[in-house]
């Protein structure tokens, strides 16, 4: 008997111990990766979600809007601590004509929260630095907070063709690979303020198939709040994240059981599909919105250019390792002959010897980072004849190469 109960306590003991481990786990993931375990909803709304519908339900919101044609959108004379845009919705403190200005190139910028320069004010965005940098220049800001491809190419059909560009830059943050398989937002990042759907793309027989925004009137939201255990599982019937991401549970109470489920979401999941594997769904989806994209750029006379954004894990991995999880995405622009700018040699020829932090403010480029930016889609620009003064009327021919 005293043997059983000696034995008893040493499985309890390190039992404690596993729990405790875990639970310094759960810690550490928090403290480096800003990670929480934060299971998907499928029944309920958090306390941060209801708080968010009803501000935009109510219209507090003075920068983001709804939007049933994108999901969300920046407001007309949008206003931020950081961030202003004009009367079209532009950011920017300034008006634009349709038609751009004589001798003067003009670019459109479309694309996520890179794009549009998160954490930095207005003058400090690439786009800025470049009309500063470069008197031929005129660059328009469509960028929007945690759009991916899918919505960046239908704000272009939107609000981006009636302003002639000469020049259209694809922009496209690696991980946006994500948010093309994402219908509602929160099953990707449980912690975001955007709690909004989104029209997307699927493949049926490798041809692209857009479906509408789920939400077509700004009202549904309230059905959203009132009745959560009834809408979220038809949110999640054609969201990969519904279906992938983990739940919560009975045991969640068990740091064991907390620190598993995210760990094995992160590590073998999430970060899987972030591999830019060619044969996967993801992949062979957002190469084909790239597809579409280019084309039609193509099509309405303007020139386009992919911009290929890295994030903060991308160059910390590519300085240890030098590779680049979507060099695969390089390979494929490639083979289809099409223009690309992979921003991670901008900080490559200027910024090697810099360090992160000096690059980054949190998660997005620095006024630093912003200006290496600028400067090498400059040399990018001029490289490629494309902002000298012979090719500006070139150029004004409207894509008659």
């Amino acid at each position: 008997m005293r043997k059983a109960i000696n034995w008893f306590i040493l499985v309890l003991t390190l039992y404690v111990v596993f729990e405790l481990s875990s639970l310094v786990g759960l810690f550490l993931i928090k403290k480096v990766y800003h990670k929480t375990y934060n299971p998907t909803r499928t029944q309920s709304l958090s306390i941060t979600h209801k708080v968010a519908l009803n501000k935009l339900l109510e219209n507090q919101s003075t920068y983001g809007e709804y939007s049933s044609d994108l999901g969300w959108a920046i407001k007309n004379h949008g206003i931020s601590p950081l961030f202003k845009s004009n009367s079209q919705g532009i950011r920017g403190d300034r008006e634009y004509s349709l038609n751009p200005p004589q001798h003067v190139v003009r670019i459109s910028t479309f694309g996520d929260s890179f794009t549009h320069g998160d954490e930095v004010k207005n003058k400090q965005t690439w786009q800025e630095k470049l009309n500063s940098l470069d008197p031929n220049l005129e660059v328009l800001n469509f960028g929007v907070n945690g759009y991916g491809l899918d919505q960046s190419f239908l704000r272009y059909q939107k609000d981006g063709i009636k302003f002639n560009s000469h020049i259209v830059f694809i922009g496209f943050l690696s991980e946006n690979i994500l948010r093309n398989i994402n219908v509602f937002r929160p099953f990707y990042m449980p912690n975001t303020g955007v709690v909004l759907g989104k029209p997307y793309f699927t493949l049926a027989n490798d041809k692209l198939q857009l479906h509408q925004n789920p939400f077509e009137e700004l009202s549904q939201y309230k059905q959203l709040l009132d009745h959560p255990d009834e809408v979220l599982p038809k949110l999640g019937m054609h969201d990969y994240f519904f279906k992938s991401r983990y739940k919560n549970g009975f045991f969640d109470f068990l740091p064991s059981f907390r620190l598993l489920k995210m760990t094995s979401y992160e590590l073998l999941n999430r970060d899987k599909i972030l591999d830019f594997d060619e044969n996967s769904y993801p992949f062979r989806l957002t190469a084909k919105i790239f597809d579409l994209f280019y084309q039609t750029v193509k099509l309405n006379n303007s020139f386009p250019i992919i911009v290929i954004f890295p994030g903060k894990k991308d160059i910390i991995v590519y300085r240890k390792d030098k590779t680049k999880r979507y060099s695969d995405l390089l390979s494929y622009f490639d083979t289809k002959g099409y223009l690309y700018i992979d921003i991670y040699d901008a900080f490559h020829i200027y910024g090697n010897n810099m360090p992160i932090k000096d690059l980054f403010i949190n998660y997005h480029y620095s006024p630093l980072g912003n200006e290496l930016v600028a400067k090498y889609i400059r040399q990018y620009l001029y490289e490629k004849n494309m902002i000298t003064r012979h090719s500006i009327e070139r150029l004004s021919q409207r894509g008659s190469d």
